[in-house]
């Protein structure tokens, strides 16, 4: 009796310091300095580029989501903060969460415009949108966001051509043999 007593205690002294753990790791995204999570964000990039992109570790990739998130969510004025949103949805694409990195991109695109990798963020909502999500209509509304915000980019043309196949109906394949005959 005493030993499955002792047990039981185990298991929920087991099970409360589980709680508590998980606890300090939410409340510490949304208590962290600016200093904190760019400190942090810093570690966990040279931990993450450190390993080969198949063997990425998830519970990482999460974490670093978390913290650029809520870097670019109370300190928007930080410089590094659409860097970090862009590392995020290229991780969260990596390690196929292709729609959290849809998301992460739209959040750069709408929040950092000004930001150099902005126009790239647009874009890849559709690329990703078309290719991954074989979503047509999203993508066809990703790439005409992206080539009415920026109609002068060096991706425009890209964009147009993408949008205009898409709502003809051209295949890859297809695609690839009017090429071939242009050659």
């Amino acid at each position: 009796m005493q030993g499955s007593l002792r047990a039981v205690l185990w298991m929920g002294l087991s099970i409360l310091l589980l709680f508590s753990a998980c606890t300090v790791q939410e409340k510490g995204v949304s208590t962290a300095t600016q200093a904190q999570l760019v400190s942090t964000l810093g570690q966990l990039e040279t931990q993450l580029r450190q390993a080969p992109e198949q063997d990425l570790d998830t519970a990482k990739v999460t974490t670093f989501v978390d913290y650029a998130q809520a870097l670019a969510e109370r300190f928007p004025q930080d410089s590094l903060a659409p860097l970090y949103l862009f590392r995020a949805a290229e991780l969260s694409y990596a390690t196929g969460q292709v729609d959290a990195a849809i998301d992460l991109w739209g959040k750069i695109h709408s929040g950092f415009n000004k930001y150099n990798r902005s126009p790239e963020a647009a874009f890849m909502q559709g690329f990703v949108a078309e290719n991954d999500l074989k979503d047509k209509d999203k993508a066809i509304n990703f790439y005409q966001a992206f080539l009415t915000q920026y109609p002068e980019h060096p991706m425009a043309k890209d964009a147009q051509v993408l949008m205009d196949n898409l709502k003809k109906g051209i295949s890859d394949r297809e695609l690839i043999e009017q090429f071939e005959q242009q050659q």
